[in-house]
């Protein structure tokens, strides 16, 4: 690549840079190390598909698609489910205001008790995505995308009011 490929890389990375620590995010323990290197393999495999990356999505319809399949492929290499930890002070603050900071915790430990594929959904309608961009993002129809999603959060009810049950 040339100077001017890495420069738009650069500049598009920030650009979706909040995209890409959101699927960090839900696809770890939440940990810094384990934040820091899927940060680091999501940004090598974008930069390895830059190149062929022609403008027929939004730059974060493609920085979604790269990032979730490596968030769903790092999870199956370590075949097992992540653990339940409390997000830090400082990654709290970059996502909710400090009023909200129990909520955002909760929200996430009922997410980690989804599948890859539910967490993926809801991540991406959390992000405020339209159905429609979410069915081009996980190549899923978009009538099929509304009904999973909302599917999805009846199961996070759920499973809210059992964890209330639990005094979890």
């Amino acid at each position: 690549m040339n100077d001017k490929q890495e420069e738009q890389f650069l500049e598009m990375l920030a650009r979706c840079e909040r995209t890409v620590f959101k699927v960090c995010l839900f696809y770890t323990d939440r940990q810094p190390d384990n934040i820091r290197d899927m940060y680091q393999d999501i940004v090598c495999n974008l930069w390895k598909a830059w190149s062929s990356f022609r403008g027929d999505s939004t730059e974060n319809t493609w920085v979604y698609r790269i990032a979730l399949n490596t968030g769903a492929t790092q999870l199956r290499r370590r075949s097992r489910a992540p653990s339940i930890i409390r997000l830090t002070d400082e990654m709290v603050q970059s996502l909710v205001d400090r009023g909200q900071e129990e909520l955002a915790d909760r929200l996430y430990r009922l997410i980690d008790c989804l599948g890859n594929a539910d967490k993926s959904l809801i991540l991406l309608y959390l992000d405020g995505l339209p159905y429609k961009e979410i069915a081009s993002i996980t190549g899923i129809a978009e009538n099929t995308a509304r009904k999973r999603v909302e599917r999805i959060k009846q199961k996070l009810i759920t499973l809210n009011e059992g964890h209330d049950g639990n005094n979890n």
